[in-house]
């Protein structure tokens, strides 16, 4: 084997070989909603679009995707995966 097959092979073995992670982060952010997208059901909060699902929690009042209206101030606690911002819990923000 040449140098380089040998230097592959030692960084597979001692797991040094970078591989890509799609890693779920998350976070909260708090603001107005400025748009919605009821076709995609989404919708943006200081320029950050956020996709719901069933596993959407709604909270204080909100039950349903067709709760959100534009103005409202939110809470959205959301992951993050692969750019994607997709809402955990969407509550009403004081």
């Amino acid at each position: 084997m040449n140098l380089l097959h040998h230097t592959l092979a030692a960084s597979l073995l001692l797991g040094t070989v970078a591989t890509p992670v799609l890693a779920d982060s998350s976070d909260s952010l708090e603001g107005k909603i400025q748009s919605i997208d009821a076709g995609r059901r989404s919708f943006v909060v200081r320029g950050q679009t956020f996709l719901t699902n069933a596993a959407t929690d709604y909270d204080d009042g909100l039950k349903t995707f067709s709760d959100l209206k534009t103005g409202m101030k939110v809470k959205v606690d959301h992951s993050r995966r692969g750019g994607t911002r997709y809402a955990k819990e969407i509550e009403l923000d004081d």
